[in-house]
């Protein structure tokens, strides 16, 4: 098996790795939750392909923490509303 067969679904899982965490911390947690697990599936194909690299490794991490952060951050919005709501303020 050649070296390259998996390497550009590596570096996509890289770019989405990058860009949930962009967007997990600065934008929208649920944009990078999505962008986060397209990349894991990516990182999962490159080495389905037989491509090993640093390359993939740092997409399955980065897009890892992307999944993990986003659905912290979705769960806390879910109990801050609850919070509120069981106290009887409106948002």
């Amino acid at each position: 098996m050649s070296q390259d067969n998996g390497k550009g679904l590596a570096i996509a899982s890289m770019v989405l790795g990058i860009v949930g965490l962009v967007f997990t911390f600065f934008i929208n947690g649920l944009i990078g939750l999505i962008l986060g697990i397209i990349g894991l599936v990516l990182a999962s194909k490159s080495k389905q392909q037989g491509f090993v690299g640093p390359i993939r490794t740092a997409g399955f991490v980065m897009s890892l923490i992307s999944v993990i952060v986003g659905v912290l951050a979705f769960v806390l919005v879910l109990a801050c509303a609850a919070t509120i709501g069981a106290m009887g303020l409106s948002l």
